[in-house]
């Protein structure tokens, strides 16, 4: 649901052309300032209006979850696994699965790169079918792997429709 923001004309116009603008390649938009100034509430404004014409993954992570690996990308992605796990290579789709706690397959820890492919592969696959708008809140609460996955992916787009909302 979107509610009235007063006052804030100029981020909601910019937020507004980021999701509407025909684009080449993945871009961001980072909301910066100082604590309590509404980031969150533009955060939230921007990812509630990008839906239904993108993909909306999204992502809210707090200072206690910094030591739980993969805390943030089991957010963005747990709930698109399924439907994309069928066009990845198996070996991707089984090292998100133990990443994310979604099998119960004993074997050892799966590789950050495996994870970090798996990611990527995602976030395409997801994109061929409609704009992708990864949302995160906070973002200086990520949990390392999580940000290390995340940045290794948006360095490895080239002219899919995905956008970074940071």
């Amino acid at each position: 649901m979107l509610m009235e923001i007063i006052g804030r004309d100029r981020e909601l116009e910019a937020i507004t052309t980021f999701l509407d603008r025909e684009q080449d390649g993945p871009q961001v938009l980072l909301l910066e300032g100082e604590a309590g100034i509404g980031k969150t509430t533009l955060w939230n404004q921007a990812a509630t209006a990008a839906e239904p014409a993108h993909r909306v993954l999204r992502a809210s992570p707090r200072e206690i979850e910094t030591r739980i690996s993969f805390a943030s990308i089991g957010d963005l992605l747990t709930d698109v696994v399924e439907e994309a796990a069928d066009r990845l290579p198996g070996a991707q789709r089984r090292a998100l699965e133990r990443a994310l706690l979604m099998t119960d397959d004993d074997g050892p820890q799966p590789e950050p790169q495996a994870i970090a492919f798996a990611c990527l592969s995602i976030l395409r696959v997801l994109a061929r079918a409609r704009p992708v708008l990864v949302a995160v809140d906070d973002i200086q609460w990520l949990d390392q792997p999580s940000a290390s996955v995340l940045v290794y992916a948006a360095r490895r787009l080239h002219d899919e429709d995905i956008r970074f909302l940071l």
